[in-house]
């Protein structure tokens, strides 16, 4: 009964003081470092970050050419505009509107349709191939990937938005039931204004005057 026991010399090593208190004190600090970048993932996962204010670009509005029936027609009208640095904008979330002096027409050609002269709006609800004339994606191979890239450049037509589910809208002074086709009067000033869309965030805002285009 009063034999003392004996263990095995491996066992006598773990089960000494200055082998455990190492060890413990050590993964407790591990368990601590872990808990705490676990709690502070889970704090900060549902909060915005406050240095992201969305997609930045500078867009150049380098040449419209246009001009209005009986001059030219609606698809002699050309705006280009040159992506020269920052985010690659995505096509889906890129709205342009134009306005300007200009026109386009309403109703059914033969049958009362008539061309309406004032302010024009047109706007691009966004920048894919889908909901424009078949020429558009021909004119901008660059939006393949489905982004504008720097130093990619798009060139937009007033007959961008001939055809049904059309994406681009156009609306003369009040009214809103156009073709969607537009022309721009020569000489004239116009906007271009870029936006994020659906945030409506402003990317790039410029102007240019119209130059006269050629016949075709």
């Amino acid at each position: 009964m009063g034999q003392k026991r004996s263990f095995p010399y491996f066992m006598q090593v773990r089960f000494t003081d200055q082998g455990i208190s190492p060890v413990v004190g050590t993964l407790l600090m591990l368990a601590i470092t872990v808990l705490f970048i676990g709690v502070m993932v889970v704090s900060l996962a549902g909060v915005a970050n406050p240095l992201k204010t969305g997609l930045t670009a500078k867009v150049e509005l380098e040449l419209i050419e246009g001009g209005i029936p009986n001059e030219v027609r609606y698809r002699d009208n050309f705006i280009t505009l040159v992506h020269n640095g920052g985010d690659p904008l995505p096509l889906e979330n890129i709205k342009i509107v134009i306005s300007g002096q200009g026109s386009s027409y309403t109703g059914v050609v033969a049958h009362g349709g008539r061309i309406v002269n004032g302010e024009v709006q047109v706007t691009y609800l966004d920048l894919c191939s889908v909901g424009k004339e078949a020429h558009y994606a021909k004119r901008n191979p660059c939006i393949e990937d489905g982004y504008w890239s720097a130093g990619e450049v798009i060139v937009l037509n007033g007959d961008d938005g001939r055809g049904r589910n059309s994406t681009v809208n156009v609306q003369v002074g009040s009214i809103t039931n156009t073709s969607n086709n537009f022309g721009l009067k020569k000489g004239t000033e116009i906007i271009v204004t870029i936006i994020e869309s659906p945030s409506n965030r402003l990317i790039a805002k410029c102007d240019a005057k119209v130059m006269a285009a050629k016949k075709s």
